[in-house]
């Protein structure tokens, strides 16, 4: 239900440029006041970029090559250092922010035979089958065993986290000691693609999710599990923390992946909720304090803490022909929906600028505009203030 006493966002306050063929995620620095984006190149993967764009004008003010396409963005502010996973290459790129150049490449994993791995990791039988059958229709027979999609850093102990999602084997999280640049740790037990990631530096917690309803919480120092949650929320997907509360907000996001996820436990999974929402945890129980329903397929979120505002992209389709993509705004004192603001095709990952008065966005091509070789869009929101 939409408060009508409060601002809204009007179309008027929505900015679009259209930087590259494809753009991901993005974060801003408030040290060099610019914001870097994310830019994979799928046709020619030298071709592959960060952009530096200026927040103010919406420039590209510099094209960083990188040797490998990049996804999930961290940034360690204070030397200066974007962190992009290179999610089909196993490793870390390392983005000089100041000079505007790539630095380093740390690698995490070797590329195997997926048979092979399998094998190894005693899977047989059906279970086997199915996956063979599921790279045959891919035309995958080698790659890496794990995926690299979002990382977290933690400043106080110079680490970078990246979850990695077992393609047909249990996840892990990988340790990244940065100061050194080298792969430091892999901690193993994180079931069925594990995903979300989020720190709570004061508390040093670090949270980690899958998509079988599982929370983690790992301990950033002693790299190690301290214990796992049972939620009653499927596909623990982005997260981010209230250090002021002690939440955790978090999308569910609905994608049918019932055959991969089935195969994955050996067991017919039980679903705990209908997805397409974003839940609240208490942080301390992984109890469920509250949902509040999206649009269909909510994937990137950010939370505004001074104001109570969480805001949600929300994909609404996968290879659709016409994405009508949202941006859904919630109230977090209430738990209540304020805005939903048409945001096509399909909005991808948010970023606010140093104070706040600014959401940005990559938004995603869909199907029809992907076949004309059209360019991917990043937004610019003006935030209305909260009363």
């Amino acid at each position: 239900m939409q408060q009508a006493n409060l601002p809204q966002i009007k179309d008027a306050d929505v900015e679009c440029i259209f930087p590259a063929a494809t753009v991901v995620e993005l974060v801003y620095s408030a040290s060099q006041r610019a914001l870097f984006v994310s830019a994979p190149d799928w046709q020619d993967e030298m071709r592959s970029r960060v952009l530096r764009i200026n927040p103010q004008t919406l420039a590209v003010e510099a094209e960083i090559p990188l040797t490998a396409k990049g996804f999930g963005v961290a940034l360690d502010d204070r030397r200066g250092f974007l962190y992009l996973t290179q999610g089909f290459n196993g490793s870390v790129a390392v983005v000089d922010i100041a000079a505007n150049r790539l630095v380093a490449t740390i690698p995490l994993m070797e590329e195997v035979v997926l048979e092979t791995r399998y094998r190894q990791e005693g899977i047989g039988g059906e279970r086997l089958a199915f996956l063979l059958r599921e790279l045959e229709r891919f035309g995958v027979s080698e790659g890496y065993p794990w995926k690299l999609r979002e990382l977290a850093f933690d400043a106080r102990s110079g680490r970078l986290f990246l979850p990695g999602l077992g393609l047909g084997i249990n996840s892990v999280l990988f340790v990244v000691d940065t100061r050194h640049r080298r792969l430091e740790k892999v901690i193993h037990g994180f079931g069925y693609n594990v995903v979300g990631i989020v720190l709570d530096d004061e508390g040093r917690r670090l949270f980690v999710s899958n998509m079988q309803g599982q929370l983690f919480v790992v301990d950033p120092d002693a790299l190690a599990i301290v214990s796992r949650r049972e939620v009653e929320v499927d596909q623990l997907l982005n997260m981010v923390y209230d250090p002021q509360q002690r939440r955790i907000f978090g999308v569910d996001q609905g994608i049918d992946r019932r055959d991969w996820r089935n195969n994955h436990l050996e067991r017919e999974y039980a679903p705990r909720s209908d997805g397409h929402q974003v839940f609240v945890l208490d942080a301390d129980s992984a109890e469920v304090i509250a949902r509040m329903p999206t649009d269909e397929i909510p994937i990137g979120l950010r939370w505004d803490g001074d104001r109570q505002r969480l805001y949600v992209a929300n994909r609404r389709g996968i290879r659709v022909d016409k994405g009508e993509g949202t941006l859904t705004v919630f109230d977090t004192r209430r738990y209540a929906l304020l805005q939903r603001l048409p945001l096509a095709p399909h909005p991808n990952s948010l970023a606010f600028d140093a104070d706040k008065r600014h959401l940005f966005v990559t938004v995603k091509n869909d199907e029809t505009l992907l076949k004309q070789g059209l360019p991917e869009c990043v937004a610019r929101i003006r935030l209305a203030d909260a009363p």
